[in-house]
């Protein structure tokens, strides 16, 4: 697992959840300030790919989702559903705040699993 060191969230850490601003969106995109999950740190470009966070449910029926419960461990408001399908890559200065929460290794797996199903890997 990777980790970045980050003047305004201290260590950002892969698989982990933390606020994200994603600024303007278009369409369907997700926009604003929201939880995201941390999928991969990439250093040598000072940016990571995310996985936003919705609390609206109903788009569990869309594809590449996965309900994100609300626990000890994700410290999540809300039940969320992962927007698999919105990985984007990010700079790490709109990583906005302290680690909220992490996944567990099942978590982890499925997430893995459902992003080389949609990439077709």
């Amino acid at each position: 697992m990777r980790a970045y060191e980050s003047s305004s969230s201290g260590i950002v850490k892969e698989y982990s959840i933390y606020n994200v601003d994603f600024g303007t969106g278009k369409g369907h995109e997700q926009s604003y300030a929201r939880p995201a999950i941390i999928f991969k740190v990439i250093n040598e470009l000072s940016m990571c790919l995310v996985i936003p966070l919705t609390s609206k449910l109903e788009r569990l029926k869309l594809p590449y989702t996965m309900q994100i419960s609300r626990t000890n461990t994700t410290n999540l408001n809300d039940e969320s559903v992962a927007l698999i399908f919105q990985l984007r890559a990010i700079a790490y200065d709109r990583i906005t705040g302290s680690e909220i929460g992490k996944l567990d290794d099942q978590q982890i797996a499925k997430i893995k699993t459902i992003i080389k199903d949609m990439l077709a890997i």
